[in-house]
């Protein structure tokens, strides 16, 4: 298990350092747009096993949606038609499937459309940061995949070596309050360390308090994933990453950071 996770993390972080740095921007979005569709066949394999009409729905749909998201050069028009098209294909899809048992389509509307959220729209707000002004989007997205992967570091091995309190045991059993504890510094180190490479303007006190939030989002995101699976009866999500599970596995982490980043600098910031 430890040494999967090593042997991925040191393929996947000189590859994500190109992305994030050095590939074109359409390289970038493209992968984003991969990894957005594999976490959309993840939670639909997850939700609706065998039914694969209701799985290629949400599919499509997020697709759909994240597709809208990714045209920068037409985000509005192209969102707002992708939503509108994405939930009334939901909604169509489920009930024709069930016309005979409301409460299940309804069930499964409620499904299929937090999937289309949670893994088709969160995500491809990392192309919409990539382009930040002053040239400063890769640093904010370095800075989002640093306090995640910190975090889930930090907090792996604190639980591993120091773990005795659970802290969900009904949604995640092996987590624990020590292991937590370990994240929340993971997250602090790497986002200062982050801080002092890229962003000498921001002050301190800003920027540990933008990590504390991030890094408590990135560990909620891993709850509701976990919530996810026991609710879905999944062990991992898929099997792509050795050591990691599925894409949802790790993306889980990043998923609320990112859109939290994404509007601290567009919209709270102060410059």
């Amino acid at each position: 298990m430890l040494r999967d996770r090593l042997l991925t993390a040191a393929v996947g972080v000189p590859l994500l350092l190109y992305l994030i740095f050095w590939a074109p921007f359409g390289i970038f979005r493209a992968v984003v747009l991969g990894f957005t569709l594999l976490a959309l066949v993840e939670y639909f394999a997850m939700a609706f096993p065998g039914k694969r009409w209701l799985q290629l729905g949400g599919i499509g749909s997020g697709a759909l949606l994240s597709l809208a998201m990714a045209n920068a050069s037409a985000q509005s028009a192209y969102l707002f038609s992708g939503i509108v098209m994405g939930v009334v294909t939901v909604g169509l899809l489920s009930s024709l499937l069930t016309p005979d048992d409301p409460g299940k389509s309804l069930s499964r509307v409620g499904s299929t459309l937090l999937g289309v959220l949670y893994a088709g729209a969160f995500l491809p707000h990392l192309i919409w940061l990539r382009v930040q002004p002053e040239d400063q989007g890769s640093a904010w997205v370095l800075y989002i995949l640093a306090v995640a992967m910190g975090g889930d570091t930090a907090g792996y091995f604190a639980g591993r070596f120091w773990g005795r309190r659970l802290l969900m045991p009904s949604v995640s059993p092996k987590k624990t309050v020590e292991g937590a504890l370990g994240a929340v510094g993971g997250n602090l180190f790497a986002g200062t360390v982050v801080k002092a490479i890229f962003f000498p303007t921001i002050g301190w006190v800003e920027v540990l308090l933008l990590s504390l939030a991030a890094g408590a989002l990135a560990q909620l995101g891993d709850l509701c994933e976990s919530l996810l699976k026991r609710a879905f009866g999944a062990k991992d999500s898929g099997w792509l990453l050795p050591g990691h599970g599925g894409v949802l596995d790790r993306a889980d982490s990043l998923v609320f950071p990112t859109v939290l980043v994404y509007y601290y600098v567009n919209f709270l910031r102060v410059a």
